[in-house]
């Protein structure tokens, strides 16, 4: 009975490990080919690698003096901006999204907490010009300038609403308005 066994694993040996070599692996015929998968979309050709958005925002007669006088860097050095490119007018260039924040203070970065804390303006600029041409500026507290998800030619603003009671670090509420590109502008469109 022992020889039944021995047999059927010879058998499929025989079949199944055919192409199979003492030194390694035999591969008969031609590979398949194989789609690589797709790769992370990259910015818009004639992207800029970086702009310096305190350079720009600094250049920017229509920023308001007030704002200007607050860009100054935080402990450490750096900047609090929360910048991010997207092509917005369509033109293959990404425009700037910037949110001016506040400096975190010495507590929280003591405590290793990420809290830089809320935006108190935000512009858009398109960086094909010289010097570059603000699209939007939304300023006062509570303010955060993003792309809509999904929607390249899309601008999301978060507005924080303080109510009476609020404290100064928690608004109960808040209000969004989207802005479209419409061929010469941002204008704001319904929700």
């Amino acid at each position: 009975m022992r020889r039944a066994p021995a047999l059927a694993c010879a058998f499929l040996l025989l079949f199944l490990g055919g192409c199979a070599m003492a030194d390694g692996v035999s591969v008969e015929g031609r590979a398949s080919q194989v789609t690589p998968p797709p790769s992370v979309p990259t910015l818009p050709s004639g992207t800029p690698t970086s702009a310096d958005p305190i350079a720009v925002l600094r250049a920017d007669p229509l920023v308001h003096d007030k704002v200007k006088a607050s860009l100054v860097p935080c402990d450490g050095g750096f900047y609090p901006t929360d910048d991010r490119y997207v092509d917005l007018t369509g033109d293959g260039e990404a425009e700037l999204l910037v949110t001016l924040l506040n400096c975190p203070r010495p507590e929280v970065i003591k405590s290793g907490a990420l809290a830089i804390g809320t935006g108190y303006a935000g512009y858009v600029y398109n960086l094909a010009t010289t010097p570059p041409t603000q699209l939007l500026g939304i300023e006062g507290g509570g303010v955060d300038v993003i792309p809509y998800p999904d929607r390249g030619n899309v601008v999301v603003v978060f507005r924080s609403v303080w109510q009476p009671a609020d404290d100064p670090c928690c608004p109960s509420d808040q209000t969004i308005q989207l802005f479209r590109w419409n061929g010469q502008r941002l204008v704001e469109v319904p929700k």
